[in-house]
């Protein structure tokens, strides 16, 4: 079953590179960065898409060139400290100016996983591994791992002098590796990536990616999908030596659940449930590539989360569970640079300017009738033929200007009565002007008028009007209507007799009849408001009884607004 599985990989693989052998016309085959000036030196990911180490950039291989790497990689997991392994075999070939197809066999798996028991009930290391859920041996062996095959678009590329690349890649993980052995799910699983990256004064290649993986479900298990990430650097850009420095990551949207026991080689078994963290790693690599294309690089990988191993208990105590080492050789003939077109023929000279015409201008006034002390608006309204910029200056005889260069602005009227013009000049600052007017009459203010109402009186106990109530309230009525900014309060009032809470609500009976017969001659009952007082504001003496009827009242008082 393992010989199989490398036969396929390895026949598709070989497939893959023949045609992209083909692709490459013998006119072109030689072409390198060093020798292409529209190339620069460029390298692929273990992945098989351009890029760094493991983050892609957004460029892509030239339509008919290939490109092909061995890796070694290697990856730390905090759960059960295991160490996975891989040495994939990558491809890659420009298949149009904009796309590029790429893969990588993962022609040896091993994963080696140190706790005994294998699995623990600790949340921290016992659980599965989140890639890799069907692990049980302490030791994979060297197994066929997947297939990971897929297609990059190059959206926006700095070679069409654009200010940065964009690209989206697509992959699936085929199952080619052995759920058996916990190297493969047995089920292929779908990434989408996008990519935006950047030649940075031609020094300095900045890339980044963000996306998701969907993993597929396989029998017995589920597993999370999660979120993709990356950012690196990679300088001095197109030189043969250069030092790349990358993060990545991928943080799951939830756990992975075992639904079939999953019994380990000690006979262990794993957690139905296992709680997964954000998996980060950083890597630092050393690249050097030969003028042809050819590279050969070492790097080291941080990975975490991790956990402090002396506290469990393991096969061996080794250290470095959060370090691991990288190697890569392999050929990239390079990315497209951006090479500038011959510079244009000299401009005719320009024509003679067309002679300067002078602008327009209309003055305005909102209000134009103000009082001594207001403010009115004053608008110019301006146009130039030319489409020149106009500057605007105001000036009046009498009042002040808030600003006197702006298109609009406020004027406050002197403290004399009568006309006042108020004239606005425009000009191109081409030696073209125009000036307008417009009049603003000062007015004195309106005299304040003073409203004075007698109060109305009622018998002893009583709420209802009287006759010569009536005659007042008329009164009042054509008071109000003459002057509907004005608003009243009703006060009722009373005489010392009887309890203060009977004499508040009698007060507020006596001042509810006022207004009701003000709102049924028209007065609206928005401008009247009703206030009781009872017996706490006596206007006359409550200690006789001809003082005393004079607090049975209600007063109607001009509200102050």
């Amino acid at each position: 079953m393992i010989t199989s599985r490398f036969a396929l990989g390895l026949t598709v693989l070989g497939a893959l590179w023949a045609s992209a052998a083909g692709a490459q016309t013998p006119a072109t085959s030689s072409s390198s960065a060093a020798s292409d000036s529209t190339l620069r030196l460029a390298t692929n990911t273990a992945d098989g898409d351009t890029g760094l180490w493991y983050v892609p950039t957004a460029e892509i291989l030239a339509r008919g060139k290939w490109s092909a790497a061995g890796y070694r990689t290697g990856f730390n997991y905090r759960e059960g400290f295991s160490q996975v392994t891989n040495v994939p075999l990558t491809f890659g070939i420009g298949v149009s100016k904009r796309a590029e197809i790429f893969g990588s066999f993962r022609a040896v798996t091993r994963i080696d996983r140190d706790t005994r028991p294998l699995f623990q009930s600790d949340p921290l290391i016992g659980g599965v591994v989140g890639p890799y859920p069907f692990v049980k041996q302490g030791w994979s062996g060297s197994q066929v791992g997947d297939f990971l095959v897929g297609a990059k678009i190059n959206l926006l590329s700095e070679a069409d002098n654009k200010p940065a690349a964009l690209a989206v890649r697509g992959m699936v993980k085929l199952p080619t590796g052995s759920k058996e052995y916990g190297v493969s799910t047995g089920k292929a699983d779908g990434i989408v990536d996008v990519i935006v990256s950047k030649d940075a004064g031609k020094k300095v290649e900045l890339t980044g990616y963000a996306g998701a993986i969907v993993r597929g479900q396989p029998d017995g298990a589920s597993q999370s999908n999660a979120l993709r990430y990356g950012v690196g650097a990679g300088f001095p850009t197109g030189r043969s030596l250069r030092v790349t420095a990358e993060y990545f990551g991928e943080k799951p949207f939830d756990k992975t659940t075992i639904s079939t026991p999953l019994v380990a080689f000690d006979g262990s078994i794993a957690p139905t449930s296992t709680p997964l963290d954000t998996f980060n790693a950083l890597t630092f690599g050393l690249t050097w590539q030969h003028h042809s294309g050819f590279f050969a690089g070492a790097a080291a990988t941080w990975s975490g989360p991790t956990a402090d191993r002396s506290k469990y208990r393991v096969d061996e105590q080794q250290s470095g569970d959060w370090l691991d080492y990288q190697f890569r050789i392999g050929y990239h003939p390079g990315v497209r640079r951006y090479v500038p077109p011959p510079p244009p023929p000299p401009p005719p000279p320009p024509p003679a300017p067309p002679q300067n015409r002078p602008p327009t201008v209309q003055a305005r006034c909102e209000p134009c009738t103000v009082e001594v002390g207001k403010t009115a608006t004053v608008t110019a309204v301006a146009q130039d033929p030319d489409g020149d910029s106009l500057n605007y200056r105001w000036t009046a005889p009498a009042g002040t200007f808030q600003s006197q260069t702006d298109r609009q602005t406020i004027w406050t009227a002197p403290q004399q009565e009568g006309p006042v013009q108020a004239t606005v000049t425009v000009s191109d600052g081409k030696g073209g002007t125009a000036s307008a007017n417009t009049t603003i009459q000062v007015v004195k203010p309106a005299p304040v008028v003073e409203l004075n109402f007698e109060d109305v009186y009622f018998d002893f106990d009583r709420s209802t009007l009287r006759p010569d109530a009536l005659r007042l309230l008329d009164d009042a009525v054509t008071k109000l209507q003459a002057n509907p900014g004005k608003n009243l309060i009703i006060e009722g009032h009373t005489c010392n007799i009887g309890t203060a809470e009977y004499n508040l609500a009698l007060g507020e009976r006596r001042a509810r009849s006022v207004v009701d017969y003000l709102s049924s001659r028209g007065v609206a009952a928005n401008r009247l408001e009703i206030r009781s007082y009872g017996e706490e504001r006596p206007k006359y003496d409550n200690a006789r009884e001809e003082t005393r009827r004079l607090n049975r009242r209600a007063a109607l008082v001009v509200k102050v607004q």
